[in-house]
């Protein structure tokens, strides 16, 4: 029954878009995610909120020519209403977008880099040392990228990735 859903939902998607969405719109709001997010709520049998996302995904897809199609306020709409699946998915299914860990620890790994060149930028010329702190930082997002990387790739492998 639950591979029947996500047919079902599939095809409506196609419908929608084929009817109504263009193909400028069709990549923008990123619609293909919404069958990849129909085949992860269709795995989670026992939890209650993803029964209830099943619902909420059936009516967004009834609903995509408006959201998409007639006003800012709509379109606003659309994403808060697929952010909101995605957040489910996230915090409680331990399922991440694409790309989420090598962002994420780029980001951090970098700016560990960049206190660690300012301590040693102080720590051993007295002054800031423009090639010491970029050096750093350049390392840090370098580490950062590799180990996130990693990490996205474990996901993948595991099925935990949108």
């Amino acid at each position: 029954m639950e591979e029947n859903w996500v047919d079902d939902i599939s095809k409506e998607i196609d419908e929608q878009i084929e009817l109504y969405i263009s193909i400028r719109d069709y990549r923008f709001y990123q619609i293909e995610k919404l069958k990849r997010i129909a085949k992860l709520l269709s795995k989670q049998e026992i939890c209650l909120d993803c029964r209830y996302a099943k619902k909420e995904l059936e009516s967004i897809v009834g609903d995509l020519d408006r959201l998409i199609n007639k006003s800012g306020v709509n379109r606003s709409e659309y994403e808060k209403r697929v952010e909101k699946l995605i957040k489910h998915l996230k915090d409680q299914h331990k399922i991440y977008q694409a790309h989420h860990f090598t962002y994420t620890y780029s980001a951090i790994y970098t700016l560990v880099g960049a206190a660690f060149g300012l301590l040693l930028s102080y720590g051993i010329f007295y002054a800031f040392n423009s090639s010491v702190f970029f050096l750093t930082s350049g390392i840090g997002m370098f580490v950062g990228n590799i180990l996130g990387s990693r990490k996205d790739k474990a996901c993948i492998r595991n099925g935990k990735q949108i």
